[in-house]
């Protein structure tokens, strides 16, 4: 073959191979607008709702203070590391800015408050460009120093020291404004934001909208109840849009965590724990299986929760359950925190009357929860009071929400009774 005809065949090949790549140029371009914005979206929207699982479960599995959440990392340390940034208010004062920053996932437990208060989430989860996720948390849920509690407990929610964060939708109004934590995936650099040096504030990363006159910034925090907002991603504002003030520049993707969803979850691993410690006692009670027994109840509405001889019905017998009952106590003992946020308070405790020490061994059980009968001994948690309800009380309607409930004949609401805005009573078996 002539050294002309080898130098066409190459040309017609490199000709090929350049046509091959434009097309799938085309292809990629074409997909754009599209499929592959559509899947960076979700890919975006899976690690949002994963940060929010992930940052559920480390509060409510925390086992020295369950409820609070961890500082943000910060960058004023001199780097974004990963870490829970927190603040000694013994030392420094707190102020709102410390509330806001990138989403920690490494431990750091110097100076949190706790030996795994400064752990992170254990996942460096980023968003579909890469970016690293961000986080702001309400001040009623962080805690400062051990010398000062934060008591979390059902009745934050309503009654909180501190009004909660509000979430606002792409028109400025409220979404809800019982927010316990925001998770913010800030997408790329737009506008005049620079994130250059690796050590950049919020406002390199979070954005800021006018919409029919009023400012909103995710990169603000300077009040308790502090708003964020799930403005409408500029592509798909046009620059005549009546609404937004142009230039529109917005591509914040955020999720949020409601102090209720936060309490749900925590007043179910609270119930879990008080039944753990129930069960231990029973079978620690006495070496023979036989002669095993719970402890009597605490009366309704007494403040120091003392065991009252004889009672099968009432509060948890929190402070000693033999001081004020003739059975011994071979170590009915809650978790610290838990008597700090006076969970004692949000309990209501039945035990069947073959359980007890006058007559133990518990051979049938005397409760019905539902279509289970023969139950050795039940827990209710009772969630915040709701409507007209008082307490402190002694009167069981008080505590607990549905006749069936609070009529005192020992037959109470099946496990998994759905709840609602005059129903919050939650059942757990404690046996069998």
């Amino acid at each position: 073959m002539s050294l002309h005809h080898k130098q066409c065949g190459m040309a017609l090949i490199m000709l090929l191979f350049v046509m091959a790549l434009a097309s799938v140029g085309f292809i990629f371009s074409s997909l754009e607008p599209s499929t592959i914005r559509l899947e960076r979206d979700k890919k975006t929207e899976e690690v949002l709702q994963q940060a929010k699982s992930a940052l559920i479960g480390w509060s409510v599995s925390h086992p020295e203070y369950p409820g609070i959440l961890p500082f943000p990392d910060r960058g004023t340390d001199g780097n974004y590391d990963g870490s829970s940034d927190c603040v000694n208010t013994a030392i420094t004062p707190l102020a709102y800015a410390h509330l806001i920053g990138k989403l920690p996932y490494n431990n750091q437990t110097t100076p949190c408050v706790g030996t795994v208060a400064g752990s992170g989430l254990a996942m460096g989860l980023k968003e579909s460009e890469g970016e690293d996720l961000w986080y702001a948390v309400s001040r009623n849920l962080i805690r400062t120093t051990a010398a000062v509690a934060t008591v979390i407990n059902p009745s934050i929610a309503d009654t909180p020291t501190y009004p909660w964060l509000v979430v606002r939708d792409k028109s400025g109004q409220v979404i809800s404004s019982r927010v316990a934590a925001v998770i913010i995936a800030p997408g790329l650099p737009i506008g005049t934001q620079n994130r250059a040096g690796g050590l950049a504030g919020a406002g390199a990363y979070l954005d800021t909208v006018v919409i029919s006159g009023t400012t909103y910034s995710n990169a603000d925090y300077a009040v308790a109840n502090e708003d964020f907002i799930l403005g409408e991603d500029m592509r798909n504002v046009p620059p005549s849009h009546p609404t937004y003030q142009q230039p529109y520049q917005f591509n914040d993707r955020l999720i949020y965590i409601t102090i209720d969803e936060l309490m749900l979850a925590l007043e179910k691993r609270v119930a879990r724990e008080v039944a753990a410690v129930m069960r231990n006692y029973y079978l620690a009670s006495e070496v023979v299986p036989g002669n095993r027994y719970y402890p009597y109840a605490a009366e309704l509405g007494e403040p120091t929760h003392l065991c009252d001889e004889g009672r099968l019905t009432g509060a948890l017998p929190v402070v000693n359950a033999a001081s004020g009952c003739t059975h011994p106590n071979p170590g009915f003992t809650l978790p610290n925190w838990f008597t700090e946020s006076s969970w004692q308070d949000y309990f209501y405790y039945a035990v069947s009357n073959d359980c007890s020490y006058a007559t133990p061994g518990c051979v049938t059980g005397g409760i019905t929860v539902g279509a289970q009968a023969n139950v050795h001994a039940l827990l209710i948690s009772t969630g915040a009071a709701i409507g007209a309800q008082a307490r402190p009380s002694s009167n069981i309607s008080d505590y607990l929400d549905s006749i069936e409930n609070a009529d005192g004949d020992g037959v109470f609401d099946a496990v998994g009774t759905p709840l609602s805005s005059t129903y919050n009573d939650r059942s757990l078996i404690v046996a069998p």
